[in-house]
């Protein structure tokens, strides 16, 4: 990529056009609409309604579908668009469809599929955290795969799986909403905090590095009110402490990250409900790194954030399976100049860093080590160079000649210990980047 690519863009967004890229054939274009409508809540529906009534090809109404799968994972029960007719009818069909997968699931009859794992600690020292109920059996987790393709439009089914008059379903939709990020509704969750109902399940302990498993399976009675508790304390906890002096892009990834957990976070397989970042936590941090974290208002920070947004939602979008960690960096890091590859050493015990064009410039390798204040030079030559140590690589930077003067790239790089890592240095955006710098610097 060429560093223009990743110029940060220009425009401000209303409302109104946001809701108008909720049904925009460009992917990138209705996430980040979903995102940044998503906090507006309930207040959106009947300006939503407006939309279906005029968005009647199949790809918009997909596009709003896609949207009220979001929005109602958490911020708007689906019972709520019974008021508005256009929205009713956009969703009816994942609606009944949900609430025909647990009717199914009920007369079927199956065994629970659940099993609860005991937490372990050292010596008992301080309190213990509570333990999990583990989603293993087949067809509880394809009941878990298919509610999940519904988003929020699941919860009417889950809702009624909460109300079963058997106690393993119940206990059952308990650990499906921990599982896939969905609310039940608060009349729901305070019933289920009193249900006196016990459900008897195998039981084993967690793993551990001080205590592996034994493998024992005992037997053990699941209080129904004491998880229904849990659920709630769970599903009502901040994921961080919110603070006045905070820098405002904290604000956007707040609901970056509740959105990203309903529509690209994979479902778990228990009911302890953290969020899970995987490729988007990654994501965020690499926004932040385009200027998105000294942004100011949030228009500023799409702004600034959108190129890198786009580039994500070609190459990654909303598939984590389809996620290449080592891919997607080098696709984000190739504007600076450089590229990187991990590949595993076959003997595992040596750490090897190679630098690899332009050929024949000269080129010093640096390292930091603690305590020091000046870098210090581990290796000196023409590139292509290779430099290996017996010891972990803390961190290794890049120096250049260019002329008479040394001048560092910027490139700064972890290799880990039995591995190779192998650095392609682009002279043409190398040049473009250091120009840039020694301008920004006033040299």
């Amino acid at each position: 990529m060429a560093p223009e690519q990743l110029r940060p863009d220009t425009g401000t967004q209303s409302e109104e056009e946001l809701l108008g890229w909720l049904v925009s054939g460009d992917a990138a274009q209705r996430a980040e609409a979903q995102a940044r409508l998503l906090p507006l809540g309930e207040s959106l529906l009947p300006r939503l309604e407006l939309l279906a009534v005029v968005s009647r090809d199949d790809e918009a109404r997909a596009g709003l579908l896609e949207f009220l799968q979001v929005l109602t994972a958490r911020r708007v029960h689906p019972d709520q668009l019974q008021l508005f007719p256009e929205l009713s009818a956009v969703a009816a069909k994942s609606v009944q469809r949900g609430l025909g997968l647990v009717a199914y699931w009920e007369v079927e009859q199956a065994p629970p599929g659940l099993v609860e794992e005991l937490p372990v600690s050292p010596c008992g020292v301080g309190p213990q955290p509570e333990s999990k109920l583990l989603i293993e059996g087949r067809k509880l987790l394809e009941l878990r795969d298919k509610l999940g393709t519904l988003g929020g439009l699941a919860r009417p089914g889950l809702e009624q799986l909460l109300s079963s008059p058997s106690p393993v379903s119940r206990l059952q939709g308990m650990v499906l909403a921990a599982a896939l990020g969905l609310r039940p509704a608060p009349a729901t969750l305070a019933r289920l905090r009193v249900d006196p109902g016990e459900v008897e399940l195998d039981a084993r302990y967690a793993s551990s590095a001080f205590m592996p498993s034994d493998g024992r399976v005992f037997r053990v009675k699941v209080s129904l009110s004491k998880r229904a508790s849990l659920l709630t304390s769970r599903l009502d906890a901040p994921w961080r402490e919110v603070r006045n002096d905070e820098p405002f892009a904290l604000r956007v990834e707040d609901g970056l990250m509740e959105w990203f957990g309903t529509v690209q976070s994979p479902a778990a397989n228990d009911d302890v409900y953290p969020f899970r970042a995987g490729p988007s936590g990654e994501l965020l941090n690499n926004l932040r790194a385009t200027g998105a974290w000294e942004a100011t208002d949030a228009q500023q920070y799409w702004n600034r954030a959108r190129p890198l947004w786009r580039l994500w939602w070609k190459h990654v979008g909303p598939r984590p399976d389809a996620y290449d960690r080592f891919h997607w960096l080098a696709l984000v890091h190739s504007p600076l100049g450089y590229q990187i590859r991990f590949e595993p050493l076959l003997l595992g015990e040596k750490t090897v860093l190679h630098v690899a064009a332009p050929t024949g410039v000269e080129a010093e390798l640096l390292t930091f080590p603690h305590g020091v204040h000046q870098p210090v030079v581990v290796h000196r030559g023409a590139l292509p160079l290779t430099y290996s140590s017996e010891k972990p690589m803390s961190g290794v930077g890049v120096r250049l000649r260019l002329g008479e003067t040394w001048v560092d790239t910027g490139a700064f790089f972890a290799p880990r210990k039995g591995e190779r890592m192998t650095v392609w240095l682009q002279p043409e955006l190398l040049r473009h980047f250091l120009e840039e710098s020694r301008a920004r610097n006033g040299k």
